[in-house]
C-alpha cells in the first residue's frame, strides 16, 4: 500500500493519459492538479483512514454483523464523495479542455473494459463465471485472513450464488454509469458552459453514482445486500489464527498510512515543471 501510495500521482497520471491521451497543452495542468489532490488526501484523508483501519482491527476479532460491514461501507463512501468533491473543480477544468477525439478515445476504453468484463464475468458458462467471481472474492479474503482450509473454501463457494445471480445487473449498471458520464463530457465540450455549471454537474454525476435511478435501484441494492451477506460469512466462518492474521494486517495498513501521514505532512505540493 505504502509503495503504491508514494506512485498515486504518476499512476493517476497514467489512467487519465490511458483514457483520454492527454496534449501537451494539458499535461501541466493535468500535473498539478494531481499534485495538489494528493497533497490535499494526505493530509485530509490518510488520518480518517487511518482511523477506520483501527476500527477494522478492533472489530475483526469480533462476530461481524451487517451492520459492522454496512459501517465500513458508508464510511468508505464518505470519503469517496469528499474525495470527488475535492477534485471537482480540476476535473471541472479538463472537461472543459477535452475534445471530440479524446471523448471518443474514453468511450472506446469503456467499451474495450466492458468487453473484458464480459468476458470474465458473464461468461456463457455459468461454472466459469462463477470460479471467477469466486477468484475474486478469495483474493480479497485472503489478503485480510490468509489462507483458507478446503472446508472452508467449500462452504464460501456454497454462498456465492447470490452474488453470481446479480453479475447481469451490476453489468447494466456499469454501462450505464458510463453512459451517462458519457453524456454529461459530451454536453461539457459541446456547450462549453461555466465553470461553475460544470461543477455543477459533476456534482449530480455522483449523486448519480453513489444512487442510481430507480430502474437500477432494486438490483442496485440487491447487489449490495449479497455483498454484505458474504462478507459476514466468510469473517463469522474466520479461525482465532485467521483473524489474528488480520488484525496483523490492518496494523501494517496502519503503519503504512502513519509513515505517509509522516512523510508527507510537510511536503510541497510539486509544480509540473518539478515533477
Amino acid at each position: 500500500m505504502k509503495l503504491g501510495y508514494q506512485q498515486g500521482d504518476h499512476l493517476a497520471y497514467w489512467w487519465i493519459d490511458n483514457y483520454v491521451d492527454v496534449s501537451t497543452a494539458q499535461e501541466p495542468l493535468t500535473r498539478e492538479a494531481i499534485a495538489r489532490f494528493f497533497a490535499w488526501h494526505r493530509k485530509a484523508q490518510l488520518p480518517e483512514i487511518a482511523t477506520l483501519l483501527q476500527q477494522a482491527k478492533a472489530d475483526v476479532r469480533q462476530p461481524v454483523t451487517p451492520a459492522t460491514v454496512e459501517h465500513f461501507q458508508d464510511a468508505s463512501q464518505q470519503l469517496a464523495r469528499k474525495s470527488f468533491e475535492q477534485a471537482m473543480p480540476d476535473l471541472a477544468d479538463l472537461l472543459l479542455t477535452l475534445t471530440p477525439e479524446q471523448i471518443g478515445r474514453m468511450e472506446k476504453k469503456f467499451a474495450e473494459g466492458n468487453a473484458k468484463y464480459r468476458k470474465k464475468f458473464l461468461n456463457p458458462d455459468p461454472a466459469e463465471r462463477e470460479e471467477a467471481r469466486y477468484d475474486k472474492v478469495m483474493d480479497y479474503a485472503r489478503l485480510v485472513y490468509g489462507n483458507f482450509s478446503s472446508d472452508q473454501e467449500k462452504a464460501i463457494r456454497a454462498r456465492m450464488g447470490p452474488v453470481v445471480q446479480n453479475a447481469e445487473a451490476r453489468y447494466a449498471e456499469r454501462v450505464a454509469r458510463q453512459q451517462e458520464w458519457l453524456r454529461m463530457v459530451r454536453y461539457v465540450q459541446a456547450t462549453q458552459p461555466p465553470k461553475a455549471q460544470v461543477i455543477d454537474v459533476l456534482r449530480r454525476f455522483r449523486e448519480y453514482w453513489q444512487n442510481p435511478p430507480a430502474k437500477h435501484a432494486a438490483s442496485h441494492e440487491a447487489s449490495i445486500n449479497a455483498g454484505i451477506a458474504l462478507t459476514v460469512a466468510i469473517a463469522n466462518m474466520t479461525t482465532p489464527q485467521q483473524k489474528a492474521h488480520a488484525q496483523d494486517r490492518f496494523q501494517k495498513w496502519i503503519d503504512d498510512t502513519h509513515a505517509l501521514i509522516r512523510e508527507k505532512a510537510n511536503a510541497p505540493v510539486q509544480s509540473a515543471a518539478t515533477n
